[in-house]
């Protein structure tokens, strides 16, 4: 009977979490980047430790007298809980009335197909509010759908957001001068003394869209690149989406819906930092789950209570991401100030 397959192995706890984890989504650019380390945890609290530790200058002494004492690093740690996002979908028996996968006469993989399709649908969402989260976290502030705060990272952890960095990029310009480029050297060395002299393998810096339009048509840009293969598109065509300029990779955020820069800004953010952007993922609220090491998506399905009728199809990811330094996540204004 078709009913029993509803009862197999295809809709086990366990078979729909490894499916819905085994979805292959359009990647997001932010999980594209590779920015956050993803770390399980077993718990539905995080506790992030941050160590101030400041690199010291050794006097030079005479042979034989003491050495000079090192001073422990300063240690202090905050409890965050992991937010949890679920979903829902449902399954109807008229969905799976006559279906056959083509070329197959197997009733279970047809029902498959249609199981898969939603599974699609739920990660596709579950993605895209990862992607959300992430590109908050990377600008301090984590929201929720309807734009309420859930972390406030500069609160969070102490700290006061960067100053804003106005480029001015419709100030008159000076053939030759590089007011652009200077305030990248600014940029860069704040970065570098807030994170007491750590290296930084890069600079990404996600604009919206008026600023990098801005940005690609100002002149000093322009003299620095029109001659360089590099920047082809913005000798004419398309504008191009991404490109390096004094150390900072300017990238055309390509959001969509909330998911999106606001259009005047963009935000410097360090790459290559360990341990400077985290995502941490809980186990699911569920008997099975708990206790062991989360996992970034998790499905579980539910007959209805006559078993005849549709099966509901819960999915969910419970995933803490921040920036375990915010205050050097430093916003940049197309504005003059």
């Amino acid at each position: 009977m078709l009913v029993d397959i509803f009862r197999n192995d295809l809709f086990r706890t366990t078979s729909l979490t490894a499916a819905i984890n085994a979805v292959e989504t359009p990647p997001q650019r932010i999980a594209e980047l590779g920015l956050f380390d993803e770390k399980p945890v077993r718990t539905t609290s995080v506790v992030i430790e941050r160590r101030d530790g400041v690199l010291s200058i050794i006097p030079a002494k005479a042979r034989g007298s003491d050495p000079t004492p090192m001073k422990d690093n300063v240690r202090s740690g905050i409890s965050l809980e992991v937010p949890h996002y679920p979903a829902r979908d449902t399954l109807l028996a008229d969905e799976v009335q006559g279906v056959r996968v083509f070329g197959s006469e197997s009733e279970l993989e047809g029902v498959e197909a249609v199981r898969d399709e939603k599974l699609t649908t739920m990660a596709n969402a579950l993605d895209a509010t990862e992607e959300y989260a992430r590109l908050g976290a990377v600008q301090g502030v984590i929201l929720d759908h309807d734009g309420s705060v859930i972390f406030d990272l500069y609160d969070e952890f102490g700290v006061t957001e960067p100053a804003t960095i106005f480029l001015d990029l419709n100030a008159a310009h000076t053939a030759g001068s590089a007011p652009i480029r200077s305030k990248l050297t600014l940029v860069k060395d704040q970065m570098r003394r807030i994170l007491k002299n750590q290296p930084v393998r890069g600079v990404w810096a996600p604009c919206g869209t008026t600023f990098f339009e801005k940005l690609t048509n100002h002149p000093e840009v322009r003299e620095t690149y029109l001659n360089q293969q590099e920047a082809a598109d913005l000798r004419g065509g398309d504008p191009m989406e991404r490109f390096t300029y004094g150390g900072a990779t300017f990238e055309l955020y390509p959001g969509y819906g909330d998911v999106e820069m606001d259009e005047d800004e963009c935000r410097f953010i360090p790459m290559g930092v360990p341990g400077l952007f985290v995502s941490s993922y809980a186990p699911a609220p569920w008997f099975s789950a708990v206790n062991t090491l989360g996992l970034p998506r998790y499905t579980m399905a539910t007959l209805d209570p006559t078993g005849e009728k549709r099966i509901d199809l819960e999915s969910q990811t419970n995933g803490l991401h921040i920036c375990t330094r915010p205050e050097v996540l430093i916003p940049g204004s197309r504005l003059a100030s």
